[in-house]
């Protein structure tokens, strides 16, 4: 499932560097803020999906609780990832993140691809929600 959620990875990156990096000048302000869900959810799907993986793989059978293994210090990438999280987005970026993570059990089967799933429609209901009531206010 690794290389999946590489691939989704890739792929948006690959669509962001093509809109806002290549097709910039061919696209309306509008268009240009609308097709940030192509390039977006791919992404996000592929960030919830390895940091899932990485926590369930480095738990163990004995850990149950995935923020508290990020913050154990058992693993030195998930420990920065966690603080990263807070220091560039705050407290609210890291509860949007720790959300999908702590849904589901370590023990559940297929733990990585429902935090993805789950991670990518958080993102996407609060993306329809600032295009839709916040973005026109603006």
């Amino acid at each position: 499932m690794k290389k999946l959620y590489i691939v989704f990875l890739i792929i948006g990156l690959g669509i962001l560097v093509y809109l806002y990096g290549f097709n910039f000048d061919h696209m309306s302000e509008t268009e240009l803020v609308n097709s940030v869900l192509y390039w977006y959810i791919p992404f996000v799907f592929g960030l919830y999906g390895l940091a899932a993986t990485r926590v369930k793989k480095s738990a163990g059978d004995s850990e149950n609780s995935a923020i508290r293994h990020m913050f154990s210090g058992n693993d030195s990438g998930l420990l920065i990832l966690g603080i990263s999280l807070i220091v560039l987005s705050g407290f609210i970026g890291f509860f949007l993140f720790a959300v999908p993570l702590t849904s589901f059990k370590l023990t559940k089967k297929r733990y990585d691809l429902l935090v993805a799933a789950t991670g990518s429609v958080l993102w996407l209901i609060l993306l329809f929600i600032f295009f839709q009531v916040i973005w026109p206010s603006l």
